[in-house]
């Protein structure tokens, strides 16, 4: 993977649209109305919009009336299904965006959905950015995410001035979908971990073992890593679930990673068994809480509500 600072010039004259304010998208959009001057905004919640409304963004009640008013667009979605049909239905982006607009989608929604968006825009001349990202909502908030640039990267370096408002780093993966592969190995990760935390957490408890002890040393040990410390230890062990990645989109995104894997013809072994644990614990109804909620499933007494 290729590394490196593109050279973008700032363009003003550019109107830019965003849809999704959710955790993620309402911190990315806050940077580029703060340092673009200007915003379109579009999200069903209602609050989310206002909020940004009330500092001097643009509320477009649909896609259709979005894509009308922007040159670039881009989308931070939930869910692939949610992305294609914004995009691609009836009423939207593909059939309202004027030639030579600029998509750019920051959302996780796998290979498969990236090159299918790139596909139906190029067919309309628009151009298709897959541009995923990493860390959380304090990162997007502060405008330092790391951003996964893939498809064209003459289009990708013309937009450094843009995705450099939301991101310290941006990393051009490849073509179209090489963002997502990244993305996904990542969260395959960094997910995957919980499910074995929640495992040595409830075998030292069985044991009768100091728990603080296990909190303490653990994070000092090659054990350690960031959601250890900052998931599980800092929150989960404490009662703690408020959403900073949902659990819920952490199944989503292994789901797809694995999808992934299985198209590619590579392992998912133990990819599969994790998966078996975020499908307990959101039938058991923790798919809004933070995926943290992971542990909930072997130790259920940490909910303390």
């Amino acid at each position: 993977m290729n590394s490196e600072k593109f050279d973008g010039a700032m363009r003003t004259d550019k109107r830019v649209g965003f849809i999704g304010l959710g955790l993620m998208g309402g911190g990315m959009a806050m940077n580029i109305l703060k340092k673009h001057g200007q915003l379109n905004v579009c999200d069903p919640d209602e609050v989310a919009v206002a909020r940004l409304v009330a500092l001097g963004a643009t509320r477009m009640a649909s896609a259709r009336e979005l894509a009308a008013a922007c040159d670039i667009v881009l989308l931070s979605l939930p869910d692939p299904s949610i992305s294609l049909a914004i995009a691609l239905g009836p009423d939207g982006l593909a059939e309202h965006l004027a030639p030579k607009s600029v998509v750019i989608g920051m959302s996780t929604d796998g290979i498969d959905a990236v090159r299918q968006l790139h596909a139906a825009f190029q067919a309309r001349g628009i151009s298709f950015i897959d541009c995923p990202v990493g860390k959380g909502p304090p990162a997007a908030a502060a405008g330092d995410l790391r951003l996964f640039a893939s498809g064209d990267q003459a289009t990708c370096t013309s937009l450094n001035w843009l995705l450099s408002m939301m991101g310290s780093t941006i990393d051009y993966c490849g073509p179209v979908g090489s963002g997502q592969a990244i993305k996904l190995a990542n969260n395959l990760l960094s997910c995957g971990y919980g499910a074995l935390i929640s495992e040595a957490y409830a075998m030292v408890k069985q044991a009768g073992a100091d728990l603080n002890i296990f909190c303490d040393a653990l994070p000092q040990t090659a054990a350690n890593s960031w959601p250890l410390q900052n998931v599980f230890i800092a929150k989960a062990f404490q009662g703690d679930f408020t959403p900073y990645f949902r659990l819920s989109a952490a199944h989503k995104d292994y789901k797809l990673a694995i999808a992934m894997a299985d198209a590619l013809g590579t392992p998912s072994r133990t990819a599969k068994t994790v998966l078996e644990y975020y499908t307990l614990a959101t039938q058991a109804g923790h798919g809004a809480r933070d995926f943290g909620a992971l542990a909930l499933v072997n130790n259920p007494e940490l909910l303390r509500e």
